[in-house]
């Protein structure tokens, strides 16, 4: 005869009966292969960021950028224009792909860890990307040629309004003017 758990006899002592009942057995366990600690990557808490800025441009942000302009305008090359518009079902997928991963990475770089100046320009340039992924998206998803040429072209404009902003250029750069004043000139005309 099987005996029980101490903890089931009190309970049906007690008249628990939602306690009394036999524990479950217990699956069989496969043996894990050994894994090496430094490959154990960390577990964020919620909102906590685990890349730092320059790695989520250079894994997230740029990746998915030239995905999207690779498959989006016209480029001149030696046989003339080149209209690079997806033709298929892959390329739109993955033109519908990389624009939403440019909307999370908007919010991504939103978030607090990652936000350089959280009150000025950083989280308009955040939200212009987020908003240019959507249009992205939105013209990927309605296989629109001049929707997609013109997300491609805010998408760039996010860019480059940010990075005006934020990457320090040399003192001989011809990247010479303010961004914030161009910006500024661009919205009154």
């Amino acid at each position: 005869m099987r005996r029980l758990p101490i903890v089931i006899a009190v309970a049906l002592a007690c008249g628990l009966p939602a306690l009394a009942q036999p524990p479950a057995p217990k699956p069989a366990v496969q043996k894990a292969a050994a894994v090496k600690p430094e490959a154990i990557a960390p577990i964020a808490a919620p909102g906590r960021t685990l890349l730092s800025t320059k790695d989520v441009m250079r894994h997230i942000v740029n990746p998915a950028a030239e995905a999207f302009w690779a498959r989006s305008g016209v480029v001149d090359d030696e046989k003339g224009a080149n209209d690079r518009t997806p033709a298929d079902a892959a390329n739109w997928a993955i033109s519908l792909d990389s624009a939403a991963q440019l909307v999370e990475a908007g919010n991504l770089l939103q978030m607090e860890g990652r936000a350089r100046d959280p009150d000025g320009p950083w989280m308009k340039y955040s939200v212009q990307l987020t908003k240019a992924g959507l249009a992205g998206m939105a013209a990927a998803q309605a296989k629109d040629h001049d929707k997609t040429f013109d997300a491609g072209s805010a998408i760039y404009d996010a860019c480059y309004a940010c990075h005006g902003k934020y990457i320090p250029r040399p003192k001989d750069s011809l990247y010479k003017h303010d961004i914030d004043k161009d910006l500024e000139a661009a919205k009154k005309k």
